[in-house]
């Protein structure tokens, strides 16, 4: 019986160290994970939110008042959850990407990450050893089991930091793709009306001078602030070929909010 206890005690030893390096890491401190979707899906490891408080609407994206030429992504750098792994794998954008999935704002420093084309390292490391033009950011959807405060203000920590360590860089504020109504009026925590409230909140963050805000979501809603189902298998991520249309309209927005400033 002794035997049998020690042996149970050391496997479940072993179990909890490897989840405790698995992915990217627990989303914040006292956090149970909760049932992730299938690849490649978003890792919610939350717990359920209190009701958001309503802010000002995010102004309608800039029309080009003349044909404008997209902007290289040479120089660019992406930092997020699963959604832009996806746009690392099937976009065919020429940029740096720091991205896993399960993603947060809590734990985007815990581990180093391999950089396709630059190495295994932190995003410390990686923001001291190599200078970007332009610096895309998308998180918050394995945030919002959190007090929105708390997250913004976390969330606004990491804008500044990225802001100090490449101060030449453009940085772009990407909001959160919305999910299916499905999901959407299913899930415990995961809202699109949530969601509408944290992109308000990171717009804020924004000054439109080298800070700027990309809305994705007019391209991929169903006209009633959902993703639209034809675009997912899963509710939560486009399907692959449409990543492509994404990073076009990424390379052509990003040049539209620059011109327009």
């Amino acid at each position: 019986m002794k035997n049998f206890l020690n042996r149970f005690l050391s496997a479940a030893l072993l179990l909890l160290l490897v989840l405790s390096v698995a992915g990217c890491g627990p989303a914040a401190p006292e956090a149970p994970p909760v049932q992730p979707d299938t690849p490649p899906a978003v890792q919610d490891e939350t717990q359920p939110p209190e009701d958001p408080q309503p802010v000002q609407p995010v102004p309608e994206p800039p029309a080009p008042s003349e044909p404008v030429e997209p902007l290289s992504m040479d120089d660019a750098l992406f930092i997020g959850d699963s959604r832009v792994t996806g746009l690392m794998e099937y976009s065919g954008l020429n940029a740096d990407f720091f991205t896993c999935e399960g993603m947060s704002v809590y734990n985007i420093h815990d581990k180093p990450l391999s950089v396709p084309n630059v190495g295994k390292m932190t995003l410390t490391e990686l923001l001291s050893n190599k200078s970007y033009g332009k610096i895309y950011l998308m998180l918050g959807i394995n945030e919002l089991g959190y007090n929105l405060d708390r997250t913004i203000n976390t969330y606004s920590e990491l804008v500044n930091t990225v802001r100090q360590m490449q101060p030449n860089a453009t940085l772009f504020i990407m909001a959160n793709l919305h999910v299916t109504e499905a999901m959407s009026s299913s899930h415990d925590y995961i809202h699109n009306s949530t969601i509408d409230v944290f992109n308000q909140r990171l717009f804020q963050l924004t000054d439109g001078k080298t800070i700027f805000y990309l809305d994705v979501n007019p391209e991929f809603d169903d006209g009633h602030g959902n993703l639209a189902p034809e675009y997912t298998s899963d509710g939560a991520h486009p399907y692959a070929k449409h990543y492509i249309h994404w990073g076009e309209w990424i390379a052509m927005q990003s040049a539209v909010v620059i011109k327009e400033e």
